[in-house]
């Protein structure tokens, strides 16, 4: 779950970095800082965050090559971040917490990979099929989903996984044939959110599924999702309630704009993206917008926030190389969001942590 993060425009509370660092709130306004932290030494990427309270959250990624991948797992402590232990060498594609005792890695290493933190360690877990995990979402009541697809960017024929209590099982999931779900949200074990696509013939429409505990109601999405060679796909769900909802959609041609699908209890609308910027990372802003993570091509992230009415576009701190930030979330308990990233330079890949706050 992509719990609620603080809007852009908030004052800048203190700012937690590194080893117990505290950094004292200056008199302007908030902004993206780096974050200083021995974790982070090492040649490898950093892909994806969340956070289940202000004490509790990881973030993980990788390095090495895909033959010889080892997994790289950071823990907030509540001063600092620390490096875990893999108990496994693989390539993590999502991370979920739900509390400081239930939390989930997924990815591959060639075939599928999921490890569970017991409140104590990670271990393996047993995730069936040869689809690879892309997501997993977790609520506070310990509720998880996953997905898992055989070309999750591009709409590949994939599953919905449920968390049954100690391994990953189908979670029957009456999807219109043919489709591939691509964006998962849980806010409760009675409020699940899901988006995909389905296709008839050549062209391709979009779809969200909503679960109340007792059953699944299926919604459209607006507009036309492109054709089945150049599909687009929902990236991104966002559910801060039960009548808003975000859903980011990203284009793989050129008769499909990049947009926010945007659910008001009633009915969808498509809001665009500021100069059809794609989407990579999507978070709550917690007043009832989104902040998005667009694609960079330069030396400093972006964020792009939504308030429901408008954008408004930052940039995070100068880097060396091309910096790239992968996922965001909120941190509870705190005005803050971390994102986290990777910059390229020098043929390496040095991972970052931004803190805004």
């Amino acid at each position: 779950m992509r719990r609620n993060a603080a809007l852009l425009t908030a004052p800048l509370a203190a700012l937690t970095c590194g080893a117990g660092l505290v950094l004292a709130a200056p008199a302007h306004a908030a902004s993206w800082r780096n974050v200083a932290s021995g974790a982070l030494a090492y040649d490898g990427a950093l892909d994806r965050v969340d956070f289940a309270d202000r004490n509790t959250g990881w973030a993980v990624g990788s390095e090495g090559n895909l033959l010889g991948a080892k997994a790289r797992i950071l823990r907030w402590t509540g001063k600092g971040w620390s490096r875990q232990t893999s108990p496994v060498g693989f390539t993590p594609t999502d991370v979920a917490v739900a509390n400081a005792k239930r939390a989930w890695i997924v990815g591959f290493s060639p075939l599928p990979v999921s490890l569970h933190w017991n409140g104590s360690g990670w271990t393996k877990a047993a995730y069936p099929g040869f689809a690879l995990p892309s997501q997993v979402a977790a609520a506070p009541d310990g509720t998880a989903y996953s997905l898992a697809s055989v070309n999750a960017n591009a709409g590949g024929i994939g599953r919905v996984m449920r968390w049954t209590g100690s391994a990953w099982a189908d979670a029957k999931v009456p999807l219109p044939p043919p489709s591939a779900v691509t964006a998962v949200d849980v806010r409760s074990r009675k409020d699940v959110w899901l988006a995909g696509t389905t296709s008839t013939g050549t062209a391709v429409t979009g779809f969200a599924l909503h679960y109340n505990g007792s059953a699944w109601k299926r919604m459209a999405l607006p507009g036309s999702m492109g054709t089945t060679a150049y599909q687009a796909v929902p990236h991104r769900i966002v559910a801060l309630s039960a009548r808003n909802v975000y859903v980011l959609r990203n284009r793989q041609n050129a008769q499909v704009s990049n947009a926010l699908l945007h659910w008001n209890g009633s009915a969808w609308r498509t809001v665009a993206t500021p100069s059809n910027a794609a989407g990579i990372g999507l978070s709550s802003d917690g007043r009832g917008g989104v902040v998005m993570l667009p694609v960079t091509t330069g030396g400093r992230t972006r964020y792009m926030h939504y308030n429901g009415a408008k954008w408004t576009t930052v940039n995070g701190p100068s880097r060396t190389g091309q910096a790239q930030a992968g996922d965001l979330d909120h941190r509870p308990g705190t005005a803050g969001i971390v994102s986290v990233g990777t910059a390229s330079a020098s043929a390496k890949r040095h991972p970052f942590i931004e803190y805004f706050g």
